[in-house]
């Protein structure tokens, strides 16, 4: 079940990430990520109220706040990053940082998975990359800029991670609303501070609230994930991301699938067999 609530995440937060690098090109990434995040808290609040979860513990408060700091970066960044370059660049580039965060930190705290985790995390980075077709020709330019907000958002998305599975196990949905509290509060003093208005221009009102709901649920997922299976695993499968979002752009947008991107979806099928095999073993 630990495969398949991470792979579940995965595609949620691929397809997340699709809807609201959508609603980006129209709007700014503050306005969509605080529009997506306040929708999600009310939700959250809707179903903490009439769930029977007890409160979690201060220190499940701490580590879910660091985990909505970190995603207010992540998103805020990632957003930015696929509305000045090429989507199927950054998603890569920020799921490659993003996986190392988990990964480092699972080993340094002693999880040891079997032999063949190792080569399926390696098979994992290469099959990232060959689906986001990072090493193709683009015909929209991907800015150093973009590059570098991509990398950081990477890292935001490592905070989450990291900081989600340090909460406690019987927590229930209290680290999500946590989480929800600060990241909403964050961008909106953020979106306060800035010369525009947290507004979202109507067309793209929907994929915003989305690219909330959706990361949300991936949340969720995750959690059940990683408090039973392996942080360095979970990491691991979750930046396989990517894979939905270019889904979608290949289905609704009509780009092209190249044949590296094909051997990608193969690689990224054999690395998920070795994950998941290690997960079990």
């Amino acid at each position: 079940m630990v495969v398949f609530w991470a792979l579940g995440a995965a595609v949620l937060y691929g397809v997340g990430d699709y809807f609201g690098g959508r609603a980006t090109k129209v709007s700014a990434s503050t306005s969509v990520t605080f529009l997506g995040q306040f929708v999600a808290l009310i939700l959250l609040v809707v179903l903490v109220a009439v769930g029977n979860t007890p409160v979690m513990p201060l220190q499940d408060w701490f580590w879910s706040g660091l985990a909505g700091a970190g995603g207010v970066i992540a998103l805020v960044a990632f957003y930015q990053a696929m509305s000045l370059g090429s989507m199927t660049v950054v998603a890569p580039i920020a799921a490659l940082i993003g996986m190392c965060s988990p990964v480092i930190v699972g080993l340094l705290q002693g999880e040891r998975p079997a032999s063949i985790a190792y080569l399926g995390m390696i098979l994992a980075c290469i099959a990232v990359a060959l689906v986001g077709d990072a090493l193709d020709h683009h015909d929209l330019p991907t800015p150093m800029r973009a590059i570098v907000l991509a990398v950081i958002s990477g890292l935001g998305f490592g905070v989450i991670f990291v900081c989600l599975a340090q909460t406690s196990q019987d927590s229930g949905l209290w680290p999500l609303l946590g989480q929800r509290i600060v990241s909403v509060s964050t961008v909106a003093i953020v979106g306060s501070l800035g010369a525009r208005r947290l507004k979202v221009a109507r067309p793209v009102i929907w994929f915003a609230i989305l690219s909330g709901i959706l990361d949300t649920t991936a949340n969720g997922l995750y959690l059940l994930a990683i408090h039973g299976g392996l942080l360095s695993l979970v990491g691991v499968i979750i930046s396989l991301y990517p894979v939905s979002t270019v889904a979608l752009a290949i289905f609704i947008d009509h780009e092209k699938l190249h044949k590296s991107q094909f051997v990608g979806l193969l690689v990224a099928a054999v690395a998920l067999s070795m994950i998941g095999y290690a997960s079990n073993a």
